[in-house]
């Protein structure tokens, strides 16, 4: 798509009036909201996968943990039998 030059933007509002002015803005609004959409679509993308990943290590760590208490468990239960 070219872009439209200031001449045929003077022409066209020369023609249309303050409704042609309206018309300009609204369209120049509505490409506005639209790339903010595209990006705050981009943001909300990459947060929902920095969460998942941070959900994915956060249960690996648990898991970890779970296990560290288990294995200390054991060696404390297997302590107490041998004295």
């Amino acid at each position: 798509m070219e872009p439209i030059g200031f001449a045929t933007v003077a022409e066209f509002l020369k023609a249309t009036g303050p409704y042609g002015l309206v018309a300009i803005l609204g369209w120049a609004f509505w490409r506005i909201n639209e790339k903010k959409d595209r990006e705050l679509k981009s943001l909300s993308q990459k947060v929902v996968s920095m969460a998942e990943a941070q959900t994915a290590a956060i249960t690996k760590v648990e898991a970890a943990l779970v296990a560290l208490k288990e294995a200390i468990s054991n060696l404390a239960k297997g302590g107490r039998n041998a004295a």
